[in-house]
Parts: C-alpha cells; sequence; structure tokens
C-alpha cells in the first residue's frame, strides 16, 4: 500500500491581497466577539478542491489530467472584496473575504478540477462551489455584527496558475506545502499575452 497524503487545489494570493487578508483580520478581531482561530497569513490561500487523503503514487497522474483540463483556461482577473460568515451571520462558524472580480473563473476552474480529482480517487463535490477566503473559524458557533463593517481592499491580480498543496499536520498547526504548479492556458497562443475579461 502506498503512502498517503492530505492535498487540496489553490489559488496562491498577491503580495497585496495576502496584506489585505492580513487587514481584514485585525479589522474582525475588533469588531467580533467570539472565539476566533484566525488563519496564519502564510496559509491563506483560496480552495479550489479539497482532495482528502490520496495516495503519493496517484499525485503525478491527478497533475496530469488536471493540467490538461486547465490548459485552455486562459489566465484571469481576480479580486477580494466583502466580509461574510458560513453558514450566516447569525450562527457563524467560518469567517471568510468574498471574490468581487473572477468568481465565475474560480467556479469553472473548480468543477473541472472536481472531475479531474477522479483520476486521485478523490470523492465529487456534493455542495456548489463558493468562491471565498477563509479568515477565521469559529470554536463554537456565534452570532457577529460584520453586515456594516468594511472590509479592507487590495488591487486586483492576474491568476495564471493553480496549486496542489499538500497539508502537513503539525502539533502547532498545518503547514501547506506546494507540490505542484499547474499552469493556466497552456494550450493557448502565448503571443497574444491577453487574459481571459471578468464574466
Amino acid at each position: 500500500m502506498s503512502d498517503r497524503l492530505r492535498a487540496f487545489f489553490a489559488v496562491a494570493l498577491s503580495d497585496e491581497a495576502r496584506a489585505c487578508a492580513v487587514r481584514s483580520i485585525e479589522t474582525l478581531r475588533a469588531a467580533v466577539q467570539a472565539d476566533v482561530r484566525w488563519v496564519p497569513a502564510e496559509n491563506q490561500h483560496l480552495t479550489l478542491k479539497f482532495l482528502g487523503e490520496i495516495g503519493e503514487d496517484r499525485v503525478d497522474a491527478l497533475v496530469a489530467r488536471a493540467s490538461a483540463k486547465l490548459a485552455a483556461v486562459a489566465p484571469f482577473e481576480l479580486a477580494l472584496a466583502g466580509f461574510g460568515a458560513f453558514p450566516s451571520a447569525r450562527e457563524a462558524r467560518v469567517l471568510w473575504l468574498g471574490v468581487s472580480r473572477g468568481a465565475g473563473f474560480l467556479a469553472k476552474i473548480a468543477r473541472k478540477l472536481d472531475g479531474a480529482s477522479r483520476v486521485a480517487g478523490a470523492e465529487r463535490e456534493r455542495r456548489p462551489f463558493s468562491a471565498h477566503l477563509t479568515l477565521g473559524r469559529l470554536r463554537e458557533p456565534a452570532r457577529v455584527e460584520i453586515e456594516r463593517l468594511a472590509a479592507p481592499t487590495a488591487p486586483p491580480w492576474i491568476v495564471s496558475e493553480v496549486v496542489l498543496y499538500e497539508s502537513r499536520l503539525a502539533p502547532d498547526g498545518a503547514r501547506y506545502v506546494p507540490l505542484a504548479h499547474l499552469a493556466l492556458g497552456a494550450q493557448l497562443d502565448p503571443s497574444s499575452n491577453e487574459f481571459a475579461p471578468e464574466s
């Protein structure tokens, strides 16, 4: 039996977006009266597909299948904006930043990765994809007063790749280690030097 690892696909943040996320946590920390486990800056990313545990011997096949599906998807512009909570602000369990530009492209890529992930034995997603950047998780569900909070903003950035990460659990929290970088638009004409417009 092969060794197994915990893995997921995600979009990495630009430096400006990561700084925006840090400022957003500071804003929420001052406003939310609850016990929250905040996501460290180095762990922040936009999850596209959580794979769970997969065999190490399936990683190469997974990367090849996913890369093929992403080869015809053009790079696109992405921007963060606005606070939200899952399942709702009345009984929040997760606090997040929304996506104001590029959400449709993220959903498209998530669907492609969901299909590609079958080669690694990952289960298909049952819930519709919701583009968001997780900032914190409440230890107990609570009402949060975030409706009137103005979230910090950051300049849009161009997403040109998806990253396959391994999640390594440690006593002080998880570490996310890149296993592969999957380029968008590998089948497109590189001379065009264009990215997909906002849908």
